[in-house]
């Protein structure tokens, strides 16, 4: 049966800050302390006037049929990176909450290839890059809830909002809580700590620095990234399968860490898809999407119950908090229910998963 890991909220668990410095500094092969410092663009600068910023979904990503591993790490980070900074503007924003959870993508992703190459890249290397993007992250999710539940999670219930009083009194503390996290949200991303970050993620990028201290020959960085890909990829879907054999036995937390092992996997072979045979891609692709989609119930339910037990905490009076916890009730009810009206169609898609031809 599936690992014992932790859950995707657990991901987003704050580091210490280390009095704002930056756990890259002394790591070799990022940089010096001070790296050239990024400027904030100008659309982040300003007041939140006229039509929100844009934001943008992930650019697939081009990779020449000759391409090696080393090649593929660059051009596979740069795309991540690029995919969170186009979201920055709208991000800070925040008028649309697209544009913030468009950001959190590009960092996930961010993270998920720094995983995919991890047999390229120094232990430390990895380490000190992941800690500030899963700090970042942490700074990030509770906006990213709060939109969700607000934009989402109740949208099923809209017709309701008005009638019940629970509903009403949590979506009156959900907006007033949501303002103030997309203020928090802006703030790191627009903070001293992600400027250094991504400065120093550009001057890793530009130099290579996975290669220090190594010989490209001798570390396989030139081997073919298709051959890389294939291996890389058919690896994570045996894995899936097998453990996660028996997904009728699977506990609501297996099925947690399955959701976020397909959608680790869909990361890795978007990365690729270009240089993978393009049916069995889009066959695969398509069942690991349609199995997140189906999963994401889960999600939905977990995200619900973690946002309004913080809404309950911080609410100041007895009865708010009782009106708060009947609403989230209300709410929760509806996505379990939702979660096992779509057990069937999950378990017709982990079959066909399961049968389907590797890369």
């Amino acid at each position: 049966m599936a690992r014992t890991t932790s859950r995707e909220s657990h991901d987003y668990a704050p580091r210490p800050a280390g009095r704002g410095r930056v756990g890259v500094a002394k790591t070799p092969g990022l940089g010096a302390r001070k790296p050239p410092q990024r400027a904030l663009p100008t659309t982040l600068k300003t007041a939140k006037t006229g039509k929100p910023p844009a934001w943008s979904k992930f650019t697939p990503v081009t990779l020449k049929s000759s391409a090696t591993a080393d090649d593929a790490i660059y051009v596979v980070v740069s795309a991540c990176r690029d995919h969170w900074q186009r979201n920055l503007a709208a991000a800070v924003d925040g008028r649309d909450p697209e544009g913030l959870h468009q950001a959190r993508v590009g960092l996930r992703r961010l993270r998920s290839a720094l995983a995919a190459f991890k047999k390229f890249i120094s232990a430390p290397q990895r380490s000190a890059l992941n800690q500030e993007a899963k700090w970042l992250l942490a700074q990030l999710c509770p906006a990213r809830d709060l939109d969700v539940l607000i934009g989402d999670l109740a949208a099923p219930l809209a017709g309701g909002l008005s009638a019940d009083a629970g509903l009403a009194q949590l979506m009156r503390a959900a907006r007033l809580a949501q303002t103030k996290a997309h203020g928090a949200a802006a703030k790191a991303l627009e903070g001293a700590r992600a400027l250094r970050f991504v400065s120093r993620l550009d001057a890793w990028l530009s130099g290579r620095g996975w290669r220090t201290g190594k010989d490209a020959s001798d570390d396989g960085l030139n081997l073919p990234a298709a051959d890389f890909a294939r291996r890389l990829l058919n690896r994570r879907l045996r894995n899936i399968r097998a453990d996660y054999s028996d997904l009728h036995a699977a506990t609501v937390e297996e099925r947690h860490e399955l959701r976020l092992d397909v959608k680790k996997a869909r990361y890795a072979l978007e990365f690729f898809q270009v240089l993978l045979p393009a049916k069995r891609v889009a066959r695969v692709n398509g069942l690991l999407k349609a199995l997140q989609e189906n999963l994401g119930h889960l999600n939905d339910i977990e995200v619900a119950q973690r946002t309004v037990a913080e809404l309950v905490h911080t609410a100041d009076a007895g009865l708010a908090r009782r009106q708060i916890a009947a609403g989230g009730e209300v709410i929760g009810q509806w996505h379990k229910a939702a979660a096992a009206k779509a057990e069937p169609e999950m378990f017709d898609l982990w079959r066909k998963f399961k049968k389907a031809p590797l890369l």
